[in-house]
């Protein structure tokens, strides 16, 4: 198993390395074919800027001819001043389109002007055994043969009277040219000294001239060899070749090295040159060398390899020599990780159960709050009747005794009767508002003879709010009035609870009081009390317990109890206790 792993991590090492090599040198191949783009496009333009201005120095050539086509001394002189500036022009000439009925006419012509040896000719010996020549019938009813050539070399037989017509590199760009009166280049092909090169040649129209016999061609003869940059100008490691529209080598400047570039591509790039008539081909060739590549930083990726592979080899060996002592770990921690959730099992259920008692002991608790409320109420309101039945009938009766003893004495303010009297009447009097304020505290009579509403209306004029400058919003909404007597008596201490705190610790200045019975399902009673008092921390419990007994009375009937507030921005309460016996009870919502 280990040496498994260890053979899966030599040959990962090598595919990962073998890739980052690889791109790294594709990275570096394709900068260089970038380069060699722009080199070649450098050598593109030198050629093409070559062929442009041989143009011009033909079309240059062509206006003089045409100004005065007979005035050799003066095309002479221009040839000459033409050659000393462009010394890549190997010859000019002019040629003139002669018939076979017009040939003894034009060569006494020609020898009247001085050249007593012209004749019409196919050039020499040597090139009517080349296969340049067209010696059939067809050639021979027309010629073009030279009357203007500089310079004049010294051959045999002069170049003055050589059919270029004849010549078959030729015979395609004279066709074209005498058709369109414009530039054509001939066929490359060899000089008489072995060089390649072509001719240029543009077409006169008749009408510049003074015969309409006189049909003339005008010809630069150029060398390929000047097209492209000299050698000392090509960069190291590149080859540049100029082809013909064949695939033919036509000139080449090679810079290249053979040492330096072994396991390393050769990069090829090729335009065409599209220009009178004909197509030249531009390859260019680079042989990629190490120096041209990123090889130090490949080095230096190969030695972190290298080392990351023995780090990662020696961890692979540490980390298989420790996985025995983990898996008899592994096998300890499970032991105990089973003997741990049996622990953290039965704790669970233990909580589970205790839990369980605690919500049934809230229950109880809540139903035993409930119950004490309900005994406490009910206990209010014994002692509020007994104080009415009792005390309410004792004092009335002391005040009819005063009252008689106050007639017996017929008035007699003096009398010591009477100022007892009196007396009596103004205790008994006290007693009585005593006793009705305490069982008004006690047991609001009007929530049992009036209803909830005219319940809260006594208890908010009972604090006298306006006296201690605060303005009440009272907003009563819903069958109030039709709610059971248990709700009726929570919402009433509930809100006269809330108000007693306004006025006591909030010192507010307005105060909103809201008391709404939702009256479709689910019913809710709607308690909610606002002020813009001092406000408080919630979170600081305080010893008093008026928040406490609200929370306590809105729980007990399983309700819900909110408050919140902040230190100088009020205090906001609301209470929502659920109807439930409402449509039991029989009462019509609408």
């Amino acid at each position: 198993m280990k040496i498994n792993k260890l053979e899966w991590v030599n040959v990962l090492w090598a595919v990962i390395t073998l890739f980052v090599l690889g791109l790294l040198l594709l990275l570096d191949i394709s900068r260089q074919r970038e380069a060699l783009q722009l080199e070649s496009r450098v050598v593109y333009e030198f050629v093409y800027e070559r062929a442009l201005l041989n143009e011009v120095i033909l079309h240059n050539f062509v206006e003089l001819v045409e100004t005065d086509y007979s005035n050799d001394v003066a095309i002479k002189r221009y040839a000459s001043k033409l050659r000393r500036h462009y010394p890549h022009l190997r010859r000019l000439q002019i040629y003139q389109r002669v018939s076979v009925d017009q040939q003894g006419a034009h060569e006494q012509a020609m020898q009247a002007k001085g050249y007593s040896d012209y004749k019409i000719h196919r050039g020499s010996t040597e090139d009517q055994k080349s296969s340049q020549l067209l010696l059939d019938e067809s050639s021979s009813n027309l010629f073009y043969p030279i009357i203007f050539a500089d310079p004049q070399a010294d051959s045999e037989p002069p170049i003055l009277g050589e059919d270029g017509y004849a010549i078959r590199s030729n015979r395609q760009a004279f066709i074209r040219s005498s058709h369109y009166l414009t530039v054509f280049a001939t066929t490359p092909s060899r000089f008489e000294d072995g060089a390649m090169g072509y001719q240029l040649l543009h077409a006169l129209d008749p009408n510049y001239t003074d015969s309409t016999e006189a049909y003339l061609v005008v010809a630069l003869v150029l060398s390929v060899d000047e097209y492209l940059p000299p050698l000392a100008h090509i960069p190291q490691g590149m080859s540049v070749t100029l082809l013909n529209e064949q695939g033919g080598d036509l000139v080449s400047r090679d810079n290249s090295q053979d040492a330096g570039g072994w396991l390393l591509p050769q990069l090829n790039e090729q335009r065409s040159i599209t220009r009178f008539g004909q197509t030249l081909q531009l390859r260019v060739k680079k042989q990629l060398f190490w120096r041209d590549t990123n090889w130090p930083f490949g080095l230096i990726i190969l030695m972190f390899s290298i080392v990351a592979y023995l780090i990662s080899a020696q961890g692979l060996r540490r980390r298989e020599e420790a996985q025995h002592n983990n898996l008899q770990l592994r096998i300890q921690l499970e032991e105990e990780r089973d003997q741990l959730e049996q622990r953290v099992l039965a704790r669970t259920q233990e909580l589970v159960s205790r839990n369980s008692e605690l919500r049934q002991q809230v229950k109880e608790n809540r139903r035993l709050t409930q119950k004490i409320l309900e005994v406490q109420e009910s206990e209010r309101r014994n002692i509020a009747r007994e104080l009415h039945d009792e005390m309410g009938q004792s004092l009335t009766a002391i005040r009819t005794d005063a009252r008689l003893l106050q007639q017996y004495t017929s008035g007699d303010r003096s009398s010591l009767v009477y100022t007892a009297a009196v007396a009596i009447d103004t205790t008994a009097q006290r007693i009585y508002s005593v006793t009705y304020a305490l069982m008004r505290a006690l047991r609001p009579s009007a929530l049992d003879d009036l209803g909830l509403v005219d319940a809260l209306n006594q208890c908010v004029d009972s604090l006298h709010l306006e006296r201690q400058g605060i303005e009440l919003e009272l907003q009563l909404g819903g069958a109030l009035n039709e709610l059971p007597e248990q709700l009726c008596i929570q919402c009433f201490r509930i809100v006269q609870e809330a108000l007693t705190n306004c006025v006591k610790y909030a010192s507010a200045s307005q105060v909103c009081l809201l008391v709404r019975f939702d009256e479709t399902e689910p019913y809710t009673l709607v308690i909610r009390v606002e002020d813009d008092g001092v406000g408080f921390d919630p979170s600081v419990q305080e010893r008093g317990f008026g928040l406490i007994g609200m929370r306590e009375r809105a729980l007990a009937l399983e309700g819900t109890f909110e408050v919140c507030s902040l230190q100088g921005q009020g205090t906001w309460i609301q209470v929502e206790l659920p109807v439930k016996d409402f449509e039991s009870e029989g009462f019509d919502i609408d």
